[in-house]
């Protein structure tokens, strides 16, 4: 068989293009013809390549559906073509459906054209049975791909979004509070004493905490809300369409929740501190973090378990004139 000869599947094609005598055309599915072989050309008077295949056929052909032979490649079709001579030859043609292309092939030695014709359709088996491989790893390639993605966002402790993700989306809802002048506000917090938690309870201890605090933010903030591990004992939860004041209400919700929680299991007592930010016109990312971490500094300088707003800054032109 013309297969065992050609084990490779570019060897097969070769001998498609420059050995057999045999028409071998490549269409797209409008019937365009994009490839011949040699004979093909020579054949039928070619070039060929370019042109509609059903205008190469006889007018009485006409009625012949190509994308429907298409769906039938066991189908032997007997088509006449006018030949450079003058004369009109008869062919036998079987025709294939392949990845958005009709391939066919056509010859009057019916046992050629016979083998060529089931070779092809094992090549069009095992192309399919590649592409339906190729789909797989594809799609396990995106769930890696979206998996690792994940990985690279969320602090593994807390599971809450990490420092690096948080510093990524703060500026473009900065500029979509901006372009639709809505109000946009930004908490930080931080656990009061948690050197001592750690000295005294130990860091397995420490990072229950930890998480037990992340967990508590995420149940009393918005879904909308992102809550992000910062550092250490610091968080930041960054919340569209909510001003200072509705900020605040949920930072006093926090406050509230984390000093009645027995984190700890041993009824100390854990609390933090918070520091609060409204963003203002033309300010940046790295700005309202700073005046909210100011205000937080403050917050553990006054006596910790508390909040404070932080100061708005001075007007451009203000500055500009001192």
């Amino acid at each position: 068989m013309i297969w065992t000869k050609y084990q490779d599947p570019t060897q097969l094609v070769q001998y498609l293009n420059h050995h057999a005598q045999i028409l071998f055309l490549i269409m797209d599915n409008t019937g365009i013809i994009q490839h011949a072989n040699r004979f093909a050309d020579h054949y039928i008077g070619g070039p060929v390549t370019g042109k509609p295949f059903q205008r190469l056929i006889r007018d009485f052909h006409q009625t012949f559906q190509l994308d429907q032979a298409a769906t039938c490649p066991d189908t032997v079709h007997l088509l006449e073509f006018d030949t450079p001579s003058g004369l009109s030859q008869t062919c036998r043609f079987h025709f294939y459906a392949s990845s958005g292309h009709i391939l066919a092939l056509g010859q009057l030695d019916v046992e050629e054209i016979s083998t060529l014709s089931d070779e092809l359709v094992a090549l069009n088996q095992e192309l399919n049975n590649l592409t339906r491989q190729l789909n797989v790893k594809n799609r396990e390639l995106t769930k890696a791909n979206k998996t690792i993605l994940e990985l690279t966002r969320i602090d593994p402790l807390t599971g809450l979004a990490n420092r690096r993700f948080f510093s990524e989306r703060i500026q473009e809802m900065i500029s979509l509070a901006l372009r639709r002048s809505q109000p946009l506000s930004l908490i930080m917090t931080d656990i009061d004493h948690f050197k001592r938690v750690n000295d005294t309870w130990g860091h397995d201890a420490g990072d229950r905490v930890l998480k037990a605090y992340a967990d508590l933010m995420k149940t009393r903030t918005r879904a909308e809300d992102l809550v992000a591990r910062f550092g250490g004992e610091e968080f930041i939860i960054l919340m569209p369409l909510a001003d200072v004041h509705e900020a605040f209400a949920y930072a006093e919700r926090i406050r509230c929740a984390i000093a009645k929680a027995d984190l700890l299991e041993s009824g100390d007592p854990v609390t933090a501190s918070f520091g609060v930010a409204g963003l203002v016109f033309d300010e940046t990312g790295d700005d309202i973090i700073k005046r909210a971490d100011t205000a937080l500094y403050q917050a553990k300088a006054s006596g910790r378990n508390r909040i404070v707003i932080a100061s708005e800054p001075p007007l451009k032109n203000e500055s500009d004139s001192l």
